[in-house]
């Protein structure tokens, strides 16, 4: 069976999800919603049978799940850098 934008987009949202994937110029990435703000929303295959549907949805999740990881350890390095050193003070 082949694979369209469309059925992926369906399955996405039929899971109640506002992303959709897209097709760019040799990989195919996440947009809209919570994608538009990822650092990383690429996925690096040329046509979309590359993966099956079940793979796409994977490839949703693992993105999803690695930018809020990065935003967590960017957030903690943020508050790291304006903590007080002991006994002193804020930079």
């Amino acid at each position: 069976m082949r694979l369209h934008l469309k059925s992926v987009n369906e399955e996405l949202a039929r899971r109640g999800y506002r992303e959709e994937l897209a097709k760019g110029a040799g990989h195919f990435f996440f947009q809209a919603g919570e994608a538009n703000d990822w650092i990383d929303r690429t996925v690096g295959v040329r046509t979309i049978n590359s993966l099956t549907l079940k793979q796409w949805i994977e490839e949703y999740h693992r993105l999803k799940a690695l930018n809020q990881q990065m935003m967590k350890t960017a957030k903690a390095n943020t508050t790291a850098q304006r903590s007080p050193k002991p006994g002193g003070t804020l930079p």
